[in-house]
């Protein structure tokens, strides 16, 4: 963890009772999302209604998921929108279909500049979480390839 972050974090300040599951999983290094029972399916962001049923937030249950998926898409950030982030590009922002179903993205990281630049990272790739403890308040999750 790193002294001093400078970058922006989270700030769930509408409803924050809503997302804690989720950051408090992360701090636990385990990736939590909501489940509907009405579908039988789970989603991401976290909200106070599925996505895809409309079910209120009383058929919505927590679970814990295995951090894995793979790439559905992804672009190469070589301008980022936030001056904090410009010492990072160029890196890979992704979309990750998790083996749970739901998409999330996120940073995939452990690529060299070369790996980026080569768009080396290929569609269906898989990729599992990496938890980054940022401060005592947060952990961020990124990912990371799996190869083989």
């Amino acid at each position: 963890m790193t002294s001093e972050y400078k970058k922006p974090l989270p700030r769930p300040t509408i409803n924050p009772e809503v997302s804690q599951p989720f950051w408090e999983g992360t701090k636990k290094h385990e990736l939590w999302l909501q489940y509907c029972l009405n579908h039988n399916g789970h989603f991401f962001y976290p909200r106070e209604v599925c996505p895809v049923c409309l079910a209120p937030q009383e058929r919505l249950v927590w679970q814990q998921v295995p951090a894995k998926g793979r790439v559905h898409s992804y672009t190469t950030v070589y301008q980022p929108a936030l001056p904090a982030f410009a010492e990072e590009a160029p890196f890979i922002h992704a979309l990750i279909e998790l083996d749970a179903g739901a998409r999330i993205v996120g940073n995939v990281v452990g690529l060299s500049r070369e790996e980026v630049e080569g768009n080396a990272l290929e569609l269906n790739q898989p990729v599992e979480a990496v938890f980054e403890d940022v401060t005592d308040e947060w952990t961020l999750v990124k990912w990371q390839r799996v190869d083989g």
